[in-house]
This record gives structure tokens, sequence and C-alpha cells, in this order.
């Protein structure tokens, strides 16, 4: 990973004159401000199904007596816990 030393950005590729070899800082750095937030996460797999797909999910476990809809929230909550609260 190179350091564009006119922008200070960090890329991928050839070494472009002037730039140079990216510090373990700046990578660290980068690829925190690149993770997305809880929040992010969550709400991609939420959009996964539209409001009206998890309405007719809950719709459907009222009628059948099942917890399809409740078993996909947990598992979406299992795969991305909320974050401990900081203090």
């Amino acid at each position: 990973m190179f350091l564009n030393t006119s922008n200070n950005t960090l890329y991928m590729g050839d070494l472009q004159p002037g730039d140079r070899i990216a510090t373990a800082e700046e990578i660290a750095a980068w690829e925190l401000a690149r993770k997305p937030t809880y929040q992010q996460l969550r709400a991609a797999e939420y959009n996964l199904k539209s409001t009206g797909e998890q309405f007719a999910m809950m719709y459907d476990d009222q009628v059948n007596g099942t917890t399809t809809w409740v078993d996909w929230q947990d598992g979406i909550k299992a795969a991305i816990p909320k974050p401990p609260i900081a203090t």
C-alpha cells in the first residue's frame, strides 16, 4: 500500500513518483476509517427484505403459529451483536 504525498491518500497499485510506502499506522487508520459501523451492518441486513416482506413474514407467523420473522431477526442479532456501551 502506498501513500500519495500530494493529497495524503492511500492506494494500492504501482508506486508513483514522489509517493512512499505507507506505514503500518497509516494503513491501520485507513482500515479503521473504512470499517462499516454497527448501524450500517445491521441496516444492510434488515434491508435485504422489504418492509412488505417482513410484514408478510409476521402475518404468516401469526396465522401459522411459526416464528420465521423472529428467527430471522435473531439470526441478524447473533451475526452482528450490539457493541458494548462505553462508560
